[in-house]
């Protein structure tokens, strides 16, 4: 968990269910086919806030927050749901008890209530931005992505324009393999954040789908510059996204008889797999990777 400090006593948090934006790995399954898999990896958690979105001072927060909230950090979501239900009565408007209750609900599958925590709090709060995206991310997670758009578009409508917003349609797009769909709304999403890793990161996973290995490549090298804004598993799949990249440019340059330079793409391969398993030696996709890498006929 990550806290973003704007000032002395201030402490921004912004609590969402973020189906992690790598929306991967992406490797093909070592099988009959050499079809490629898409893996939808959702990962519910409380990520920071941008310095736009709200924020509290610190003495000003329901009591009790910060135990509730560590609580849901350990996983212990039905203490922490506990704790909320001894203050919420007094606090019945706060915006950040009922994204926390909601991120709790959706983090046991009880998805009804997490839905409808983040309802009240649009009713509460309906020109804000946060419950908007949790809500979007909420539908997502459980892989309906219609209902994920229109909740993004009525958002952008309600609270205005944002990055989040964009990427959870951009997202859901890209669900529905309307890669074209994904990528208008990639593209606003970095009109407002140029620099956005998600953002980056979504349309180098667009490349890779659909073949486009160098570009892919590429893309995912910027969002590597930008490591510092992603967590741990999402850099331990970017890894293992780049290393089936260069993989599969291997691959092509076997094909066509360039055995010097396809061999050096399998050694990239090899080494970003391995960077993944430095971060996670429990990760099961990065050793399988290597071993089918170094079984490649490469005479």
């Amino acid at each position: 968990m990550r806290y973003f400090h704007t000032g002395k006593a201030t402490m921004s948090l912004f609590a969402s269910i973020n189906i992690s934006r790598l929306i991967g790995p992406f490797v093909s399954k070592c099988g009959r086919t050499a079809s490629l898999s898409v893996v939808l990896m959702a990962l519910i958690m409380l990520s920071a806030a941008n310095q736009d979105l709200w924020s509290q001072e610190e003495e000003q927060r329901p009591p009790r927050y910060q135990e509730a909230l560590d609580l849901y950090e350990k996983g212990d979501y039905e203490q922490s749901l506990a704790v909320i239900r001894d203050v919420f009565d007094a606090h019945r408007n706060s915006m950040e008890l009922r994204l926390l209750a909601s991120a709790n609900y959706a983090a046991r599958g009880e998805f009804d209530q997490a839905r409808a925590h983040m309802e009240y709090c649009i009713n509460d709060h309906p020109r804000s931005v946060e419950p908007r995206v949790m809500l979007a991310g909420i539908w997502r997670r459980q892989n309906k992505p219609y209902q994920t758009i229109e909740v993004a578009r009525r958002g952008i409508a309600a609270a205005g324009d944002h990055v989040m917003l964009r990427l959870e349609i951009a997202s859901a797009y890209f669900m529905l393999n309307r890669y074209a769909n994904a990528r208008e709304h990639i593209r606003q999403a970095l009109a407002l954040d140029s620099h956005n890793v998600h953002a980056i990161y979504l349309d180098g996973l667009i490349f890779l789908k659909q073949g486009s290995f160098e570009n892919a490549s590429f893309r995912f090298q910027s969002a590597l510059d930008r490591a510092d804004q992603l967590n741990r598993n999402e850099l331990v799949n970017l890894y293992i996204n780049m290393g089936f990249a260069h993989e599969k440019m291997g691959d092509g340059l076997i094909q066509a008889n360039d055995r010097a330079q396809g061999i050096a793409r399998y050694r990239d391969a090899i080494r970003y797999y391995n960077y993944a398993l430095r971060i996670d030696p429990q990760n099961e996709i990065a050793p399988n990777s290597i071993k089918r890498v170094e079984a490649r006929p490469t005479g």
